[in-house]
């Protein structure tokens, strides 16, 4: 009997894909129900409606070492200085953009415990073009047809993840957080080195459109994660959720994901809220 349904579903999908009306009408419902998959896993681009805001006070609670790249103007950075308080610790904000990074420097630039670096970061070291929003805009990208008009392209330099760190003399971070508009996927891949010894307790990746025009997917990040005993979660500001990706494949849209070492599974076990 379900051969059969299937059969007859297949007969019908293929005459309608003979028609351009309803392949229009299948491309329209496609990208409205991938809204609707967007506000049903990630709520809101706001930060502070967001798991984002408790992720980083557990985390800051005990961690010392920080990175946060693709840092704008250093909101989540402060937000780290602001939670520390007089505590030691140490963060390094990178940002490629110029009219960031005038910002991030006057903001940080009496704060010992921060460094500001410019560059972008990726899988391999190198220039790249980089496509800058005016006024510090958040949507500044190393990815190609993405973020809103206007603006400039220049070349900017590109590092690694692993050599930031042996550059700083960190064997460890406790957190990373990347912000990369669709290039995260490199920058995770840039850290490789300092994954495979799980030296990195805490990753955040942002998981958007860009992801699309970058050619990069959620599964292969989250396969390169698990390869390494990482586990991977959806960031929710209820806590930390499996995400069933079987059932919502590749959708492309706005979410934040964690990856946690196994100490930092244990860390958060209270936050941990079973499969979406």
């Amino acid at each position: 009997m379900k051969r059969a349904l299937r059969g007859v579903a297949d007969r019908l999908q293929r005459v309608a894909g003979r028609s351009a009306l309803l392949v229009r009408l299948a491309v329209l419902v496609r990208n409205q129900a991938r809204c609707v998959i967007k506000y049903h896993l990630a709520e809101s681009p706001d930060v502070n409606e967001t798991g984002e805001v408790w992720l980083r006070e557990a985390v800051a609670a005990t961690a010392t070492r920080f990175v946060d790249v693709g840092a704008n103007v250093g909101d989540w950075t402060a937000g780290i200085a602001r939670l520390k308080g007089d505590q030691a610790f140490e963060a390094i904000a990178l940002e490629p953009s110029q009219s960031a990074l005038a910002v991030l420097r006057e903001r940080f630039g009496g704060e010992r415990r921060i460094r500001v670096i410019d560059a972008a970061a990726g899988d391999a070291p190198g220039m790249m073009s980089f496509h800058e929003e005016d006024d510090a805009g958040r949507g500044s990208t190393l990815v190609p047809g993405f973020g809103a008009t206007g603006g400039t392209t220049r070349s900017v330099v590109v590092t690694t993840i692993d050599r930031v760190l042996a550059e700083q003399g960190w064997e460890k971070v406790d957190m990373l957080k990347i912000d990369a508009e669709g290039f995260d996927a490199r920058v995770v891949r840039g850290a490789r080195g300092v994954l495979d010894r799980a030296a990195a307790g805490v990753v955040q990746f942002e998981y958007n459109r860009a992801w699309q025009l970058a050619g990069e997917t959620l599964y292969g990040t989250m396969r390169f994660f698990e390869e390494r005993g990482y586990r991977v979660y959806l960031l929710k500001r209820e806590g930390l959720f499996v995400l069933d990706y079987e059932r919502y494949e590749e959708y492309y849209e706005y979410s934040n994901f964690v990856a946690l070492s196994d100490v930092w599974s244990a860390r958060l076990a209270s936050r941990l809220c079973g499969t979406i």
